[in-house]
């Protein structure tokens, strides 16, 4: 069984680097600096695969620049993993904070799923804020591996499988989501999320280098995202549509 560990990481962003690295190396864990796509600055129009008609209609906004950077990391990191013989990819965010139990909780989990492939997943989240529509499977020292029907938004730390990557890689060229709306509502449809709770990984206090700094900007998220009448209501739509398909994988799974 290999894993890799990936750490996104905008160029310029040292002192985020040095504080992840420390972390990293105090629990002995080795990882790859992933240069982050600097998405701030650019037009829309300069993303190739991106669809702003189809946005709109989808969440009733345009997605930011800084957030197509995000996704574009994430999908690079993907496509990285499976130009290696690796069998596990960790995705972590460079604005993190680390569980002092990082290292052997993710052996054990990968090692128990290594060898029960009869566990069909793509992505585990080790991150999750919230753990909702869930099933348990196994406990490792006061952490639990569960299915996460309804995939948690938060993308600070991710586990790929090479089947999973694949499957974004094909599924998730086009960017109509940001990258963590995307992964909730894929893996909430498919089924095929896992969750790691409580969280080894947690965020930092400090605001996302990749996403922009909204704070000192003097102007709200909800302002910078221009959010159309119909956001609300899309928004709704789509978080309900999750939590049915949830919902179904869940008792289908009793």
């Amino acid at each position: 069984m290999k894993v890799i560990t990936y750490l996104i990481n905008l160029d310029g962003s040292n002192d985020r680097l040095a504080t992840a690295t420390q972390q990293l190396q105090d629990v002995g864990w080795s990882f790859e600096r992933f240069s982050a796509y600097d998405g701030r600055g650019k037009a829309l129009s300069e993303f190739e695969h991106y669809d702003d008609a189809k946005t709109n209609q989808a969440i009733g906004r345009s997605l930011m620049n800084s957030e197509l950077g995000c996704y574009l990391s994430h999908y690079g990191c993907a496509e990285k993993f499976l130009s290696t013989d690796a069998d596990y990819l960790v995705v972590l965010e460079d604005d993190m904070k680390i569980s002092p139990e990082f290292k052997d909780t993710i052996n054990q989990v990968l090692e128990y799923l290594d060898h029960h492939q009869e566990q069909d997943w793509y992505l585990i989240n080790i991150a999750a804020k919230k753990k909702k529509f869930a099933k348990d499977i196994i406990e490792v020292k006061g952490y639990h591996l569960w299915h996460a029907f309804y995939f948690p938004i938060r993308g600070l730390g991710l586990i790929w499988s090479r089947k999973g990557a694949k499957e974004f890689v094909q599924k998730g060229r086009s960017m109509v989501f940001p990258v963590d709306i995307f992964f909730q509502t894929w893996l909430s449809q498919n089924g095929k999320g896992l969750g790691v709770w409580p969280a080894l990984v947690q965020p930092a206090a400090v605001d996302s280098d990749i996403l922009g700094t909204v704070a000192t900007q003097g102007i709200s998220r909800k302002m910078l995202e221009n959010r159309s009448k119909s956001y609300g209501f899309k928004k709704q739509k789509r978080m309900w549509g999750d939590r049915y398909s949830a919902l179904k994988h869940l008792l289908k799974s009793k």
